[in-house]
């Protein structure tokens, strides 16, 4: 007998998932803005941005040490954009920016990757995705910025709109120098998008000398050129990238094996990236193109911190889906356990010893999670040489 009654349950459970993935959204977007209201730079990182910005109007010097502004000159009139409104609504538009990108990116891409309840998929994703991001979010540091910019370039690359995904990763660029491996590896993935990244990052280097004097600007790239020097090798700091996990087996990358490590690391990247052109479907080759770039930039590049992995973040919950999608439960499950791992095992190292030493913790734990889910990535590469192009 035909159960009339299924299409209403089936609708029903979709409205379960479609609310729980707006309040999974609209709770932090709340809770972000009372936080900025009550505590509008506690905890933050943007009176950095404020004192370099406010700098780059009086034409003064901008760059101070790794310690200080570390991005390229372009982000000075990108941010002071917001730096011109009251604090207040500075501080959480700026925040709601990268709140919203990763939302709807994650959105379009979990869309590509399931045909069923759309809603209930997005908020798995959004649940393995969204908790490691909210401390970044919370601080307003670009990283957020840079990893919406990233999850909004994936769905662009799916959708071969490659102006607007040149548009994405050039904004990467302007959120942090980081984006620049996104541009590599996305060069090397895609073919059509080589000559537009060129003209993408012309653009991103040429827009300050639109306005400010060219004298000063030439300036301002010799400090930045000295600044990142700097950044490679900042004295008495440890981070969370892959001298994290080497650092457990009193191990240190420095000067050059580092930069010798780095520049393998990306060349094998690209590698595989190249190899990726006619080896799987476009769905696939965009997360990988995620998964590749957000693993290079935590293990490989400096001053990564736990708050860095905001990154990582969107392409662990959008992997954990397509294997979820592709009949491979356990793996997405352990993606999800590795997740998982990433924001509760700090905070009850920090309870059960110092709050110090989860943070440390954390520098081991990140990039050996990082570690563990690049090599799953590349066996699913690797795995399926001869898929079919299903939309090729």
């Amino acid at each position: 007998m035909h159960d009339s009654s299924a299409p209403e349950k089936e609708n029903a459970i979709r409205g379960n998932w479609r609310r729980i993935a707006i309040a999974l959204w609209l709770l932090p977007m709340v809770a972000i803005a009372a936080w900025v209201i009550v505590h509008p730079l506690y905890r933050s990182t943007t009176p950095i941005y404020h004192e370099a910005v406010a700098n780059w109007w009086a034409l003064k010097p901008v760059y101070s040490g790794s310690t200080g502004f570390n991005y390229l000159p372009v982000f000075l009139p990108f941010f002071g954009v917001f730096s011109r409104l009251p604090l207040v609504i500075c501080e959480i538009l700026w925040r709601w920016m990268a709140l919203a990108g990763l939302c709807f990116g994650l959105w379009k891409c979990t869309r590509f990757l399931t045909t069923r309840n759309t809603y209930r998929a997005f908020s798995i994703v959004t649940l393995l995705s969204l908790p490691i991001s909210l401390s970044t979010l919370r601080n307003g540091q670009s990283s957020a910025q840079l990893a919406a910019c990233l999850v909004l370039t994936a769905w662009y690359l799916y959708e071969q709109r490659w102006w607007q995904a040149t548009l994405w990763l050039s904004l990467a660029l302007v959120c942090k120098p980081l984006g620049l491996p996104a541009i590599g590896l996305a060069a090397m993935a895609f073919p059509r998008m080589g000559w537009r990244l060129a003209i993408g990052v012309f653009l991103v280097i040429a827009v300050p000398y639109l306005v400010a004097p060219s004298a000063y600007i030439n300036g301002l790239y010799t400090a930045f050129a000295h600044n990142i020097v700097d950044c490679f090798a900042p004295e008495g700091r440890t981070f969370a990238d892959l001298n994290g996990v080497l650092m457990a087996v009193n191990l240190r990358l420095d000067g050059m094996p580092s930069l010798v490590v780095r520049v393998v690391a990306g060349g094998a990247m690209a590698v595989v990236s190249l190899m990726t052109r006619h080896s799987m479907s476009d769905s696939k080759r965009v997360l990988a193109w995620l998964g590749l770039t957000s693993s290079y930039i935590m293990l490989f590049t400096p001053m990564n911190e736990g708050n860095s992995y905001v990154m990582l973040a969107p392409a662990l919950g959008l992997w954990a889906w397509w294997n979820v999608e592709n009949g491979q439960p356990r793996i997405a499950k352990l993606i999800g356990l590795m997740s998982a791992m990433m924001v509760v095992l700090p905070d009850i190292v920090g309870l059960a010893l110092e709050k110090q030493d989860g943070s440390e913790f954390a520098k081991f734990l990140y990039p050996l999670i990082t570690l563990v889910f690049l090599g799953l990535l590349l066996r699913q590469i690797r795995r399926h040489p001869s898929e079919a192009l299903a939309s090729e």
